[in-house]
């Protein structure tokens, strides 16, 4: 079975429909599959996204690997990430919040992405521009499961966002600052 255009996949599901641990690293060199923001989690590329070295709707393609990474997608966005969308805050800030009821922590992207820019190889360079259409950094706010389906958000199908009085609720919660 041939994994499906546009949809994040995970290395043990890439090797579940039959592909060896050196045919995906292949694939991987060769940018056939793009790296996301998790270790051992890619996007399959559109034939015109390959070609063009861009992911058209980044922000599903981060919402599928993030629900393969928390291993659910018991998740919603809050915070600045939420303002942006609701267009409370029109600058954009490249974060990602993140919140859910597995991990807490913060995964730096703009590192990950300057580093792959000073190497001189051409696949290096593609990979740090692939990598920023998913913005500077993920934030991930842990909270329990109770209050994650008490939520007030909005269901889209780019993901789940915070209603603005919900997030004023997560602000204090998790003490991010506006």
């Amino acid at each position: 079975m041939k994994p499906i255009s546009g949809q994040a996949i995970s290395f043990a599901q890439l090797r579940k429909e039959g592909n060896s641990g050196k045919a995906i690293r292949d694939m991987l060199a060769r940018l056939l599959i793009f790296p996301s923001p998790f270790k051992g989690i890619y996007y399959i590329p559109m034939q015109d996204e390959r070609g063009g070295w861009l992911i058209k709707r980044p922000e599903i393609a981060l919402r599928q690997a993030i629900a393969i990474y928390l291993g659910s997608g018991n998740f919603y966005y809050s915070c600045k990430t939420a303002e942006e969308f609701h267009g409370i805050d029109w600058h954009s800030y490249g974060q990602v919040h993140v919140v859910n009821p597995v991990r807490s922590g913060r995964i730096n992207l703009k590192e990950r992405i300057e580093r792959n820019r000073r190497k001189k190889t051409w696949r290096a360079k593609q990979v740090a521009r692939i990598l920023e259409f998913y913005g500077n950094e993920i934030v991930f706010h842990r909270a329990d499961a109770a209050s994650i389906s008490k939520a007030k958000i909005k269901r889209t199908p780019y993901g789940d966002y915070a209603l603005p009085s919900q997030i004023k609720r997560d602000r204090k919660r998790f003490r991010e600052k506006k």
